[in-house]
C-alpha cells in the first residue's frame, strides 16, 4: 500500500492512502484533492500520478517549487522513503510493496501509529477556523445597493455642477 504523510506546521500529520487513485492534486485552491492552507503553496501546486502501481510527482508550475529528496523537480518518480517538499510543506512517501517485509518489522507491524489517515473527500468545505495566508488581498464584492447609491450620488453632483455652469452662462449673456 502506498501512502504519503504530509506535515503541515501547527497541524496533525495528514496521511493519505494513494492506492486506487489515478492521480491526486495538491494545492491551496479549494478544487484540489488535498487542500493545504499554507502561504508557500500555489493554488494548483502538484499532482501525484499512479502509473500502474508506480507513483510520480509532477510540479504544476508552482511558485515555490516541488522537491524530491532536496532536488527541485518538474516530474520525478517516488520510491519508498522519498522526502517530498511542496513549497515549504514536507511530506514522506511510503510504499509497503517496495519496502517488503523489512518495513513491517522495523515499524512494529502496521507502520502507522501517529497522525490520522485521510480519504479524499467528495466535497470540500472551508473549516470555520480557516485563515487565508495569501499575501494577495482578496477582492471583496460590494453591496449592489451601495453601488447604486454611489452612482446616483455621482450623477447628482454632476447635475449640480452642470446647473451651476448653465446658470453662470445665462448670467453672462
Amino acid at each position: 500500500m502506498a501512502t504519503i504523510t504530509i506535515y503541515v506546521p501547527d497541524q496533525e500529520p495528514i496521511e493519505l492512502a494513494l492506492d486506487g487513485y489515478e492521480q491526486v492534486s495538491i494545492g491551496r485552491g479549494p478544487d484540489n484533492d488535498i487542500v493545504l492552507d499554507h502561504v508557500s503553496m500555489s493554488g494548483s501546486h502538484a499532482v501525484i500520478h499512479n502509473v500502474g502501481g508506480s507513483f510520480q510527482v509532477q510540479d504544476l508550475g508552482s511558485t515555490n517549487g516541488t522537491f524530491v529528496n532536496g532536488s527541485a523537480v518538474a516530474e520525478a518518480g517516488l520510491a519508498n522513503g522519498c522526502r517530498v517538499q511542496f513549497g515549504a510543506i514536507e511530506a514522506v512517501f511510503h510504499d509497503e510493496t517496495e519496502a517488503g517485509a523489512s518495513f513491517g518489522a522495523s515499524s512494529g507491524g502496521s507502520g502507522y501509529t501517529s497522525g490520522h489517515v485521510s480519504e479524499i473527500a467528495e466535497v470540500s468545505s472551508r473549516p470555520a477556523s480557516f485563515r487565508d495566508l495569501s499575501p494577495i488581498e482578496k477582492v471583496v464584492k460590494k453591496n449592489a445597493l451601495a453601488q447604486v447609491a454611489t452612482i446616483v450620488g455621482v450623477l447628482a453632483i454632476l447635475a449640480a455642477i452642470a446647473l451651476v455652469v448653465l446658470s453662470a452662462m445665462m448670467k453672462a449673456s
